[in-house]
């Protein structure tokens, strides 16, 4: 079985990129804050164009904001290298 067309599934495919904007948060927030927001973090879903993520604390929210572009922008490079999400999407935070 090839492993692209494997990933290309659609519900292994939201999983993954789900866990890539996880993933990219943490390490962008981490490495711009120096602060672990794990804790923080409660969920991310995909609508349609969208990606909305969930934390628990309203001024983590505006931190990411302030990191929205680098996040976006990191997290769209990992995608386009397993081929996954080509298009323009906005990261909200509620």
């Amino acid at each position: 079985m090839d492993i692209g067309n494997s990933i290309r599934r659609s519900w292994k495919q939201e999983v993954i990129i789900q866990s890539i904007i996880w993933n990219t948060i943490l390490d962008v927030f981490k490495s711009q804050k120096k602060i672990d927001i794990e804790k923080y973090l409660v969920s991310i879903k995909i609508k349609g164009g969208n990606i909305l993520v969930k934390t628990n604390k309203p001024i983590i929210n505006t931190e990411l904001y302030l990191l929205n572009e680098e996040i976006k922008k990191t997290s769209q490079a990992k995608l386009e290298k397993l081929w996954l999400y080509k298009t323009e999407f906005e990261i909200k935070y509620l």
